[in-house]
């Protein structure tokens, strides 16, 4: 068995920020290993011969299975994102910080939920466009978001990739579609890595304001960022989150401007991972 066990409930977005911890404590420490356990068999788990060293999850589901087996083998755990479960159930808990978590030596306070994202040389001049679409957390304008791509594809000499998201509306598609210069990239196009693959190779890269996760992957893979400003409905702690990115100059207020402050390395991951090795030598 590995030092490092993840409850995972299947959920992509879940699994994937479990992943980003152990693969970044993993870099950190390369003697650790992990698995994954699916939460439909973390009963089974109580009967493994070896015990695990930290126990890591995400999602509801996954909760009372990440605090049941931390008290079997007198692990530690770490859980993402608000428990549901009182803090004390956990060593370690990684809130973002747009959600306002409360001061405790327990919580950790991160930019943005972790990702697996990681950058690579990037190639001169590449740019794309990541698309998302009507959320709660956003008032969506498909004409101005349109403007936006017609504006930024008339100043680049070379076809401007826009990648869109199944909530993308079908109008906004047909749309992008007649346009000379824009080359249309469709999720079911494309391999369950490209997105990674894509935007750890890639210079520069505009995400509309309702893809908080695809903004805070843009800037771990390294890539510079700049938005298609959405107005925010109101409360949306997701999107106070962009706020301050804004705020901080940290990425560009719309599609033609480039942030004041760009970051050479936003890795959360990494960061959480040495609060981790820090707090329990594993």
């Amino acid at each position: 068995m590995a030092d490092i066990w993840i409850i995972s409930d299947g959920k992509p977005g879940h699994q994937n920020q479990s992943l980003g911890l152990a693969e970044a404590l993993v870099e950190l420490k390369p003697e650790l290993t992990f698995m994954i356990i699916p939460v439909e068999e973390a009963k089974y788990a109580f009967f493994s011969k070896s015990s695990p060293k930290l126990i890591i999850s995400a999602g509801r589901a996954t909760h009372l299975w990440n605090w049941l087996l931390s008290l079997r083998y007198s692990a530690k755990n770490a859980v993402l994102m608000r428990p549901s479960l009182p803090y004390a159930c956990f060593d370690c808990v990684l809130i973002p910080e747009h959600d306002k978590p409360m001061a405790s030596d327990r919580i950790v306070a991160t930019k943005g939920a972790i990702n697996r994202m990681k950058p690579a040389e990037k190639e001169i001049d590449s740019q794309i466009v990541l698309l998302g679409g009507p959320s709660k957390h956003v008032k969506w304008d498909s004409d101005a978001v349109l403007q936006e791509i017609i504006n930024l594809s008339a100043g680049s000499s070379l076809p401007l990739r826009v990648a869109v998201s199944r909530r993308t509306p079908a109008s906004l598609l047909d749309t992008l579609k007649l346009l000379e210069h824009v080359v249309l990239i469709k999720p079911d196009a494309v391999a369950n890595d490209w997105l990674p693959q894509t935007l750890s190779t890639t210079d520069r890269v505009v995400v509309s304001s309702d893809s908080v996760s695809m903004v805070y992957e843009s800037l771990t893979a390294g890539c510079t960022v700049s938005l298609i400003r959405l107005k925010s409905t109101r409360k949306s702690r997701t999107q106070q989150g962009v706020d301050v990115l804004l705020a901080k100059g940290l990425v560009g207020a719309s599609a033609n401007q480039l942030p004041a402050n760009p970051v050479s390395e936003f890795r959360e991951a990494i960061r959480c991972a040495d609060i981790i090795l820090e707090r329990f030598p594993l």
